[in-house]
């Protein structure tokens, strides 16, 4: 399938992109995953989560037109 997705970067994702939010096309989530970190190299040296569709990924998923991924990096405690 694939398509059009909707990507939400929070935390240091967000800072290593210089964006809070972008448009990619990918087929699944791993083909995103390649995507995002050739375009922002800085994202490699994050270890990175993905939720889609507001659920946390536990593997690699298909993508549709209009998914929403976020880009979930470790968050400090406080």
């Amino acid at each position: 399938m694939g398509g059009l997705v909707r990507v939400l970067f929070f935390g240091a994702a967000a800072e290593a992109a210089g964006r809070t939010e972008e448009s990619f096309t990918a087929q699944d989530t791993a083909a995103l995953r390649r995507q995002l970190t050739e375009k922002y190299p800085a994202l490699a040296g994050i270890p990175f989560r993905m939720a889609l569709n507001k659920t946390l990924l536990k593997e690699e998923s298909v993508l549709k037109i209009n998914d929403i991924i976020a880009v979930l990096p470790p968050f400090q405690g406080g």
